[in-house]
Order: structure tokens, then sequence, then C-alpha cells
């Protein structure tokens, strides 16, 4: 039940924006009874906690499976594309986790710890660069909120319509190169980022 009402959840706030989202609505497009709703989640807070949990461990999964490259790096790149892929692919999920879309919404402790482990793939692989002395000794969460920082402004510009520039996939990837060469011990040496 849990998976189709994060799915309807996710349609309406696409369609109509989070202030749609409603027990009736939601009820009514994932097929269940709206007292099963409260029954599951409480109330409508529940549900969107649904959401942004839901949406974090997809997110973990989806950077923990591009930060397997021997080359930390690359890994760090591909993280970095990554989550462009998946803000533009999940503009809704991502909205809900990132840009506040929901009035007064405050994610659980249990929904942080998997927003959490998303920032921890990310820095263990800052870690491993730091490790092999691509990176100048640093603090890895330090560097890791930088480059996360970095990539969700650009992101948030481009699906909010901001951005200056036209070629958004140009400026996203000229922006990881800029980012991650100003990291690297010997920028000049990095194949990885040619």
């Amino acid at each position: 039940m849990t998976s189709a009402v994060v799915e309807a959840s996710l349609r309406i706030i696409g369609s109509d924006g989070a202030e749609a989202v409603t027990v009736r609505r939601l009820a009514s497009e994932a097929g269940v009874a709206p007292m099963s709703i409260y029954n599951h989640f409480g109330d409508m807070h529940g549900v969107f906690d649904a959401v942004f949990e839901h949406g974090f461990r997809e997110f973990a999964d989806v950077l923990h499976r591009n930060s397997k490259s021997q080359n930390p790096v690359t890994s760090l790149y591909e993280m970095g594309l990554a989550y462009r892929t998946f803000a533009l692919e999940n503009p809704e999920t991502y909205a809900v986790m990132f840009l506040r879309v929901v009035p007064g919404f405050e994610a659980s402790e249990d929904s942080f710890l998997a927003a959490a482990q998303s920032f921890e793939e990310l820095r263990i692989v800052v870690q491993r660069a730091i490790d092999t002395n691509q990176f100048l000794p640093n603090n890895s969460e330090l560097i890791a909120q930088q480059i996360w920082a970095s990539c969700h402004g650009a992101v948030a510009l481009e699906l909010l319509e901001m951005s200056v520039f036209a070629d958004t996939n140009e400026t996203y990837n000229k922006l990881l190169v800029t980012l991650i060469r100003g990291l690297l011990r010997n920028p000049e040496e990095s194949a990885a980022l040619a």
C-alpha cells in the first residue's frame, strides 16, 4: 500500500502541486479507502514523510550504483551526473526532498536517516579521493557538503527554469569538472576529467 500511496502522491504533486494532495483525492488515486490512509500513515504529514523517505532511499541507491569506479575522481563525476539525472527524471520527488514544496512539512528522524545515507555515499567517495592522495588533505564531510550544495544549486535553478544558459547539460558538466578539478592535488594529471 505504501508504494501505491507514494506514487499517487507524486502524480498529484506533478499535476496540481502539493496542496492538491488530500486524503480523499489520494485514496481515489491510489485505489484505497480513505480510512486506510489514516490507519497506515496517521495523517497527511505521514504521507509526505513516506514520500520523502522513499525519495532519499532511491536517491542513495542511485548514488551508490554510480560510485563504483576504481578511480574516486571518476566516481565523483559519475555521482554528480547521477544527481542531476535523478532530479530531472523525478522532479516531484526531488521537490519534496529538497525544494520544500509541502508547506510546514518536517521530515521524521527515520526519514532524515535515509537522507543522511545519500550524503554518506558522497562523503565515502570524497574520503577515497583524499586517502588516495588525489585530493589535498581535508575534511571529507566539508568537501562533500560543498559538492552537494553546488550540484543542488545548479539542479534547482534548472528545475525552476532559472538557468541563465540555454545548454544546461554543458553548463552542469562544466560545473562538475570545475568543482572536482579545484579539489585535485594535481589538476593537470586528471585523465578522469579530460
